[in-house]
């Protein structure tokens, strides 16, 4: 990873040398922090790239030093995934280390301190609780009261970490190679995904909820929902809306929906967005090309739009377009 592809690099927060800079900065988006590094230090070599979405915040950061950090109390989750080098991480009296592979877990209400080799650098996931907490109540059905308690660590070889963990470094990688401004349509689901991951991959105090088994839900309550996505495909499909459309949490819908229709709602809002991009591209009365068509029906990385076209089609958008050339009237 060279200096020129760093993760983020379009969302810069902060370049500095300067270490003051960097606690000023850590201080708009988390909470200041104490920093340790040796008395003959005259500088340091600070990165931190920056993309805040609805509920998450996502961040890259790179030290280039030595240094022992000490963090206060937060109103945020923090969620680490290493990259390169090693540091240690303190959380009350638990000990842990972080390198890749093995990142942690910081629930809100918990001071921390780090222990962080120069080469040590990491992308994190900054929760707002009150989304999170909203998206479990979602997704269960239940009251939320006492404050979700995650435990620190998790493990990365465990299906739903991993997925997770990819999942964040998909989104870095899409919106870092991006040559245009990500929709809200996009970010937004992105958003919701990553809550919803979160609370999959990771235990905590309402996990026993998640564990439950499914109830079935009846085939009206499935295909209200697949009516209001074909009706809303141009807006964010949230979780809060299936429910309110459904009447059954979000949880029991998801499970059904996966049984009966053989994918899960946001995946079947990807197949109608597809759905549409192809009318586009079948039309013989307007000039459009494949990127026009991906971005009109939500689809900002075009690579991964003609992937997925040409999965749920078997041909690629220019094969469509090369087609539709041959029906255009003279």
């Amino acid at each position: 990873m060279n200096r020129a592809a760093r993760p983020l690099d379009r969302f810069p927060l902060v370049r500095t040398q300067n270490p003051e800079e960097m606690c000023a900065a850590l201080t708009r988006i988390y909470g200041k922090p104490t920093w340790r590094i040796k008395a003959q230090t005259k500088s340091v070599d600070v990165t931190l790239n920056y993309l805040q979405l609805k509920h998450v915040g996502v961040a890259y950061v790179k030290y280039g030093i030595d240094m022992t950090a000490e963090y206060p109390e937060s109103d945020f989750l923090l969620r680490t995934f290493p990259l390169r080098g090693r540091a240690e991480v303190t959380i009350e009296k638990f000990v842990s280390p972080s390198h890749p592979g093995h990142g942690l877990t910081v629930s809100a209400g918990r001071s921390f301190a780090a222990k962080i080799n120069a080469d040590y650098e990491h992308l994190v996931l900054l929760i707002n609780m009150f989304g999170l907490a909203d998206t479990l109540s979602t997704i269960t059905g239940r009251s939320i009261g006492r404050p979700i308690e995650f435990q620190p660590t998790m493990d990365d070889a465990h299906p739903a970490a991993n997925s997770l963990r990819e999942h964040v470094l998909f989104l870095v990688g899409m919106v870092s190679e991006s040559a245009v401004p990500f929709s809200k349509l996009v970010l937004e689901e992105f958003d919701q995904t990553l809550l919803v991951m979160l609370l999959r991959a990771n235990r905590h105090n309402y996990s026993h909820l998640l564990d439950r088994d499914s109830l079935d839900i009846a085939p009206w309550q499935v295909q209200r929902v697949e009516e209001y996505i074909d009706a809303n495909w141009r807006r964010p499909i949230t979780l809060e809306d299936m429910v309110e459309v459904s009447g059954v949490s979000a949880f029991d819908l998801y499970r059904s929906f996966k049984k009966s229709r053989g994918c899960s709602p946001v995946q079947f809002a990807n197949q109608v967005r597809l759905g549409h991009a192809r009318e586009l591209l079948q039309r013989t009365d307007a000039d459009i090309t494949a990127a026009d068509a991906a971005l009109a029906c939500g689809f900002t990385d075009l690579r991964r739009f003609e992937n997925d076209y040409l999965l749920a089609f078997g041909k690629s958008p220019s094969m469509t377009l090369r087609s539709r050339q041959g029906r255009r009237p003279r």
